[in-house]
């Protein structure tokens, strides 16, 4: 089976075609209430024990697919060697399969299963996160033990197992039109990947093998009604798909008060009004089982119009192009629906769409001979020249004949400048094999500690530390659920060393709240700065030290700019 960007995230085709003006005609639950807190993990993401305090309070959710150590030469172990890790709080393993037995398994008929990345393949000390090869005649071997290694070495990251996907939702429809399936289903799932109960094959798996690698289930149902790859749907799966994650959040919530654990429930949402309204994705219900939900922000525009380029994941909507789509839009649909903003992460692409025949780059909407297809972010990152929209959030490139609609640096920088300001909870990305030495993961995770701090932040804490920022005796930070207070001067000197500048002082709380920053205008690179002018970027109040011109406030640690705190 091929299971690549462009089959995984190709699900926006379909939905395209009446994507926002019947997006906006979808009916919100205005009258519906915040959900409330969900179940599982949500009451540890509002106090950041879940791993996003490294992150100031934000998620970065990175899908890593089960296939990338051969089709694309990407193993477990690169994302601590790249430095990937240290931006990311949540890993999905794609993909489990929800297989022609209606039930998740790994080894069924041809094709329904990939337990040789998954378990059984041995992993050389050179591709292994420990630097240990695969012995033969252990248990676990292959995808599975680089991230229980992976767990051990980070403790902090949390890793799901996605089931389904473009190619692999072919059979969600009907294991979900029984009660008695969606119970057999989900029992099913939680045994193979949360019990760990593996089937034995080569000397491999057993009973509770995998136990503790994964610590909840994304759902990626591409797309209950409205079918996907497949035309497997039918009229009564928006109730069906509402049961079964109702069914899911009861069964992991059980299985947290068995063993102690609490398990993450999570999905990965359509942008599309169409797909999203008759699916059951705008249903408050939804919003009050998961824990987040990754809203696709990416597949806007793509080689079902093959003569037309254009913008494939744009922040903002480019003038009635595309049906006026864009990931604002898409994000604004759940919270209007009355998804709260912190459960929604906002989805991002490490690989972009391309034309060739294309005689004016300039923007996006020109006539082209033909598609090219998809490449990944590190196919692209040279190609041509870089261009990038500030009004609309989006970058492509050009060389004089291709032109390719992608993400790159600048372009996530904006998107997590923005979802800050508006208060989301994060991003996601498709996938991490697509990435660059952590070129893309690296923007966006320094932009959100730059940032104001996320959901994931006690909201009782004194203002996070900034590495960026000059304190002086006296001033009061929060780093780890802990308030410090400086004893001298000091710049980028990580609170925590008891030999340092930083004196502990206790918890969240403990200094008095001080009173709200008024943001500055949002800083513009083509302004001269001079010392005490003031600036703001993702909710963040800066001043100039000294005469600056183009440079990108928190970005550099020994700047022109220092920190005068979040801002209102």
């Amino acid at each position: 089976m091929t299971r690549t960007p462009v089959l995984r995230r190709t699900a926006l085709a379909l939905a395209a075609t009446a994507a926002l003006a019947l997006g906006a005609a979808v009916a919100p639950a205005a009258a519906a209430p915040a959900s409330p807190a969900t179940p599982g993990k949500a009451a540890g993401n509002a106090t950041g024990t879940d791993g996003t305090e490294a992150l100031n309070g934000y998620r970065s959710v990175g899908y890593i697919m089960a296939d990338a150590p051969v089709t694309r030469d990407v193993n477990v172990v690169d994302l601590v060697t790249t430095g990937a890790i240290d931006d990311l709080t949540h890993l999905n393993y794609a993909f489990g399969n929800v297989t022609s037995d209606l039930v998740c398994d790994i080894l069924d008929e041809p094709g329904e299963g990939d337990a040789q990345n998954d378990f059984v393949r041995a992993v050389p000390a050179a591709d292994s996160v420990d630097g240990v090869a695969d012995a033969p005649g252990q248990a676990l071997a292959g995808n599975f033990n680089q991230l229980r290694k992976l767990k051990a070495a980070h403790p902090d990251i949390e890793v799901l197992v996605s089931l389904g996907g473009w190619t692999w939702s072919d059979h969600f429809s009907e294991a979900a039109s029984t009660a008695e399936g969606r119970t057999r289903l989900v029992e099913s799932c939680i045994d193979l990947y949360l019990r760990g109960d593996l089937p034995e094959i080569a000397g491999k798996g057993g009973a509770g093998v995998a136990a503790g690698i994964f610590d909840g289930i994304d759902i990626d149902w591409e797309w209950p009604v409205t079918g996907g790859e497949t035309a497997n749907a039918r009229p009564e799966d928006k109730e069906n798909f509402l049961l079964l994650m109702e069914e899911f959040r009861t069964e992991l919530d059980a299985l947290g008060a068995e063993t102690g654990e609490q398990y993450l429930l999570t999905a990965f949402a359509p942008a599309g009004g169409w797909n999203a309204g008759q699916g059951g994705w705008l249903d408050p219900r939804l919003f009050a089982t998961v824990d987040f939900l990754n809203v696709q922000g990416y597949d806007f525009h793509g080689g079902w119009v093959p003569t037309t380029t254009g913008h494939q994941g744009n922040l903002h909507p480019d003038g009635d192009q595309n049906w006026g789509l864009g990931l604002d839009g898409a994000m604004g649909m759940y919270v209007a629906a009355g998804a709260r903003p912190d459960q929604l992460n906002a989805g991002l692409a490490a690989y972009g769409h391309g034309w060739f025949g294309v005689a004016d780059g300039s923007a996006g909407w020109k006539p082209a001979a033909g598609y090219i297809g998809t490449k990944t972010y590190a196919e692209l990152r040279t190609v041509g020249t870089a261009f990038f929209d500030p009004a609309i959030g989006a970058s492509w490139r050009y060389d004089g004949d291709q032109w390719w609609s992608y993400d790159d640096p600048t372009s996530v920088t904006a998107k997590a400048e923005w979802l800050a300001a508006q208060g989301y909870g994060g991003a996601m990305w498709w996938d991490l094999s697509g990435d660059f030495r952590n070129e893309l993961g690296s923007a966006l995770g320094d932009t959100l500690r730059a940032a104001t701090p996320g959901p994931g932040i006690d909201a009782s804490c004194a203002a996070p530390w900034y590495a960026s920022s000059v304190y002086t005796a006296g001033d009061v930070v929060s780093y780890g659920g802990i308030e410090y207070r400086a004893k001298w001067w000091t710049r980028n000197q990580t609170p925590g060393d008891q030999w340092g500048p930083w004196q502990a002082i206790g918890g969240c709380g403990t200094a008095p709240t001080p009173a709200p920053v008024a943001c500055a205008p949002a800083w513009d690179a083509s302004t001269v700065y001079l010392a005490g002018d003031r600036v703001s970027r993702a909710g963040v109040t800066y001043v100039a030290q000294w005469w600056t011109k183009g440079e990108l406030p928190g970005s550099t640690t020994w700047g022109a700019w220092d920190v005068v705190g979040p801002c209102d």
